[in-house]
């Protein structure tokens, strides 16, 4: 690897300006850069050749894409989730229950929560495929705005809800299609999780299809770059070789094709940039490989806390057992404390901390924790999956309109309990998400910019 340090000017810049390792489109677009002045045969086929093997770190998922293409499959993949979540509920007599309540429920004639859970499914489902995990831009919009995807999912989970709920007669024959409606949308808040999560989970729907070169072009990559000055017959013979290589060798490879490329680019200017682009390319294969620690605490944690708080809850919310454990919780008092009820809070706030920093699948690190020592993600976890429980179990009539506080609470705390679990998970499990951390955000709104300016991390406890 050459010794030349990476570039310092502006337009030299590491394409992501939070930190994310750079995508296969960045990457392409920056090699593009090289061959589009001058053209010179030699620099366009060394740059074929760090695509190619590009590609292939794709392929295997080792490099990331920043876009996400809708495709047949992911209706099937989402038709599948769907059944899989909606069909346990079918047999649920509570599901009668909360679609009474969803539309007996009315403010002048119009039934408020039935259109309150409508919206709430449309948000969770957007959040579920938007705001979860890494960046990634859809390709097919409508309005140039709304993914069609987030409307594909909410239509072939509909779709599935209402087949399920006809065919195992659980609508009455569709006598009253607004009580038929209603219990439809029990199942389609459950059955469109299954859906978002059949689509976004398949490991082939992870980022875009990129093929190979012999086959098609790949992002940046044009089809005179695939073909110009180079047989086809040689492209699929090194497209082969390259397929059997590990990916240790690859990586080996795609080393060496860099020191060819730095080699023979014409000036000092351009042998630094093919540097940058190099460094980008192996911090974005390594990044999942080496970097399985969590730091910053974003905007986007919150919503992946909000996801997995919803995914846990939604089976609990349907059954009646929740009644009579938050009765429990209140039957022992010690004075005026119901002591299982604290003892419940405090198990929910220790679990957290044990998913999260202790016992998790990742390594989470305490920053810039409230107070000096209280960490934000607990917080944060703790109260996303509360309000979560307690806006689900308002708006689906499980606390009776909260005429008896005390017991609606502890009704709440009885799913607040998983959510929580749910929470801490879907805020982990994807990794470190991007984005600003959430404090220089908060900065940014009182400073009235809008923007936050990176800082370094702070040390950790």
């Amino acid at each position: 690897m050459s010794d030349v340090s990476p570039s310092t000017d502006p337009d030299e810049a590491d394409p992501e300006e939070d930190g994310s390792p750079a995508t296969i489109e960045d990457l392409f677009a920056d090699l593009s850069d090289l061959t589009s002045e001058g053209e010179v045969s030699e620099t366009r086929d060394e740059v074929l050749d760090v695509k190619q093997l590009l590609v292939e770190a794709h392929d295997r998922g080792l490099i990331d894409s920043g876009t996400r293409d809708l495709r047949a499959r992911d209706a099937a993949e989402a038709f599948v989730g769907s059944v899989i979540f909606a069909s346990p509920l079918l047999v649920e007599d509570g599901v009668f229950d909360i679609a009474n309540h969803l539309f007996g429920f009315t403010v002048r004639g119009v039934p408020v929560f039935l259109i309150m859970n409508t919206l709430f499914v449309v948000f969770m489902t957007y959040a579920l495929l938007e705001w979860t995990g890494r960046n990634t831009d859809e390709t097919a919009l409508l309005f140039g705005r709304i993914p069609v995807r987030l409307f594909m999912t909410l239509t072939v989970s509909f779709v599935v809800a209402a087949l399920l709920m006809t065919a195992w007669g659980r609508v009455n024959g569709w006598q009253s299609p607004v009580e038929a409606i209603s219990r439809i949308t029990v199942l389609w808040t459950v059955g469109t999780l299954g859906a978002a999560l059949g689509d976004i989970l398949a490991d082939s729907d992870t980022t875009p299809e990129i093929s190979s070169p012999e086959r098609s072009t790949g992002p940046g990559l044009s089809q005179t770059q695939t073909t110009d000055g180079v047989e086809p017959t040689a492209i699929e013979e090194r497209s082969e070789a390259v397929r059997g290589l590990s990916d240790g060798a690859l990586m080996d490879a795609l080393h060496e094709e860099f020191d060819d490329l730095e080699a023979i680019v014409g000036d000092f200017a351009e042998r630094r940039r093919v540097n940058r682009i190099r460094e980008e390319a192996i911090a974005a294969t390594l990044e999942d490989a080496v970097d399985d620690t969590i730091q910053k605490y974003t905007s986007r944690d919150i919503a992946e806390a909000f996801v997995g708080s919803v995914f846990f809850s939604i089976p609990f919310l349907v059954e009646d057992g929740v009644f009579d454990i938050a009765e429990f919780f209140l039957s022992f008092r010690v004075g005026l404390f119901p002591v299982y009820f604290l003892v419940n809070v405090a198990f929910v706030l220790l679990m957290i901390l044990a998913l999260v920093y202790w016992a998790g699948p990742k390594d989470v690190k305490v920053s810039r924790p409230l107070l000096g020592f209280i960490p934000r993600r607990l917080v944060g976890t703790a109260l996303v999956s509360f309000l979560t429980a307690a806006s689900l179990m308002t708006m689906w009539g499980r606390v009776d309109n909260w005429e008896d506080p005390l017991v609606a609470l502890a009704r709440v705390s009885v799913v607040w309990t998983v959510a929580s679990f749910g929470a801490a998970l879907g805020d982990i499990l994807p990794g470190e998400s991007s984005g600003a951390d959430i404090n220089d955000d908060l900065e940014a709104l009182g400073d009235g910019s809008g923007r936050s300016e990176p800082r370094e991390p702070e040390r950790n406890e």
